[in-house]
């Protein structure tokens, strides 16, 4: 079914100069975090001041603000998600995106003034299950990552339900929302902003011990999990006639540059899509240089045109590259004028690089990577502050590569974020707090009134209310002017046998006596 309708575009903003970068490039709509309860472990959250202010301005230039609140949220953390609910509710966000179900019926039985997302952590992958999340009351669901276009089509068509679907950014080696590889290297759990990414590790093939050669002997090691970057920017037509509503951009931990130029280049291209074959190319190849300015991965059609997509992973080349810059073509060691030991690197610019430039060194051999920033750059023995493609530079390292120096050394040279973010993000930090007016409190009497019908008793402790956090002393209950000193009995509770266990008590038991025939 063709839709004449014009996409939405979704823009990722982790930092204030992000979120200033995607108002200024024309997304229609933005996503932040919520405070602790986002499946991203930013350095620094938001606040709820913070998350107010950028509302009302995004609101003031006709653009949308969509809060994701779509960590799994733990027993003893249910107070502090209520009272986020209840911060919500007075912010008035255009969406709040979620995937644990206890959010869902949370929002939707005290706060149903705040429109719900389904987040594509709830690895919708059909279209009953797009429709039954409409009948439990999302206005729009995120789909899986790892559906095809043509999937997406009839997931619209039969499920009738508003389908958003990321356009742009990192893919999962494992199904989105799925993984359990991060939480099996230390615990930390993908689902809770804690991914560690150990996909983006390489690793070696161990040989068989049946092998006939090589007993003993250890494969080179590769990046065998680090998926390449998913772009659609040359199938939004196609998107369009699937029936897709918004197309979401990946990235609140990426830089306002990131951000910025991957915004722009959506825009031009969803903006062209009803002109002139010549027109499109021309405004594509545009879009294009702007990704390709961005400092991501190498980028692929991800699962849009394929299930099995046959360049999803490029195991020779490290997952984070950035920009590439040139291959290494010499080291040397030095000694600079404050005593300290440096390494300094000979290579022919692919790209432009100034000081401040942060960039990576990928050593190929051992697949070991070392950022550092550009403090001195030469041409031709002379220092410059910036060179451009095709010169031939010499920058220098203070680190060490393991003995390796002269042309043996075998790398390759990315830059992964530009001098000017660093001035952007101070003037974005200022601004911010000019911004943050308005102080958000939750409201403690609809806080106590949720937490109360939770507890079945009025008891806000038994759902895990956490140690230390106590209410105003303004909003604290007096018991007719005296504190009772009598402690609470405890309930026992008498049952006819061990399956009316089953069934939920009215209250909490500190016993329960069952009776025996």
């Amino acid at each position: 079914m063709f839709s004449g309708k014009t996409m939405e575009l979704l823009a990722p903003a982790g930092s204030f100069p992000a979120f200033e970068a995607a108002l200024a490039e024309g997304a229609d709509a933005i996503y932040v975090g919520a405070p602790g309860f986002n499946a991203r472990a930013l350095s620094r959250d938001f606040t709820f001041a913070e998350i107010d202010s950028m509302i009302r301005q995004a609101h003031r230039l006709g653009v949308k603000l969509f809060i994701a609140m779509n960590s799994l949220v733990k027993e003893s953390e249910l107070p502090a998600a209520i009272e986020a609910l209840s911060c919500f509710a007075q912010m008035r966000p255009d969406a709040l995106i979620i995937q644990d179900i206890g959010l869902l019926y949370l929002a939707r039985s005290w706060f149903p003034e705040i429109p719900l997302h389904a987040s594509t952590l709830m690895s919708v992958h059909n279209s009953v299950a797009a429709r039954e999340l409409v009948h439990l009351g999302f206005e729009r669901v995120v789909l899986a990552r790892e559906l095809t276009l043509e999937e997406m089509a009839l997931i619209h068509s039969r499920s009738g339900a508003e389908i958003e679907v990321f356009i742009h950014g990192a893919m999962c080696f494992s199904y989105s929302g799925l993984c359990m590889f991060s939480s099996m290297h230390g615990g930390k759990s993908s689902l809770r902003g804690q991914c560690v990414q150990p996909c983006r590790r390489h690793y070696s093939w161990l040989p068989s011990k049946k092998s006939a050669r090589g007993r003993g002997k250890k494969a080179g090691s590769q990046y065998l999990f680090s998926m390449n970057d998913l772009c659609g920017v040359d199938v939004l037509p196609e998107l369009r006639q699937a029936g897709v509503s918004c197309l979401k951009i990946e990235g609140r931990m990426k830089s306002a540059q990131y951000v910025a130029n991957t915004v722009a280049a959506y825009r031009m291209a969803i903006d062209c899509i009803d002109k002139e074959d010549e027109e499109q190319d021309k405004i594509l190849r545009e879009a294009h240089r702007l990704l390709d300015d961005a400092m991501a991965r190498k980028r692929t059609s991800g699962f849009l045109l394929s299930s099995t997509p046959a360049q999803a992973i490029t195991p020779q080349q490290s997952g984070n590259s950035g920009q590439l810059l040139g291959r290494i073509e010499s080291v040397r060691q030095e000694r600079s004028r404050e005593g300290r030991n440096r390494l300094v690197l000979t290579l022919a610019l692919t790209a432009p690089v100034k000081e401040g430039d942060r960039l990576r060194l990928h050593n190929e051999k051992s697949g070991d990577r070392m950022s550092f920033t550009v403090r001195s750059l030469k041409i031709q023995g002379r220092r410059k502050q910036s060179a451009l493609t095709g010169q031939k530079v010499q920058l220098a390292l203070y680190s060490d590569l393991k003995g390796q120096s002269g042309r043996s050394f075998r790398g390759s040279l990315y830059k992964v974020d530009v001098s000017s973010r660093l001035v952007a993000e101070r003037v974005g930090r200022k601004r911010s707090k000019k911004l943050s007016g308005r102080k958000i409190n939750p409201d403690r009497r609809e806080v106590e009134d949720v937490l109360n019908h939770l507890s079945w008793k009025g008891k806000t402790q038994n759902i895990g209310l956490p140690q230390g956090k106590k209410g105003r002393k303004g909003n604290r209950r007096k018991n007719s002017g005296r504190r009772s000193s009598r402690r609470e009995l405890p309930w026992w509770v008498e049952v006819a046998s061990p399956a009316d266990l089953q069934q939920r008590l009215p209250v909490r038991a500190a016993r329960v006596v069952v009776t025996l025939t």
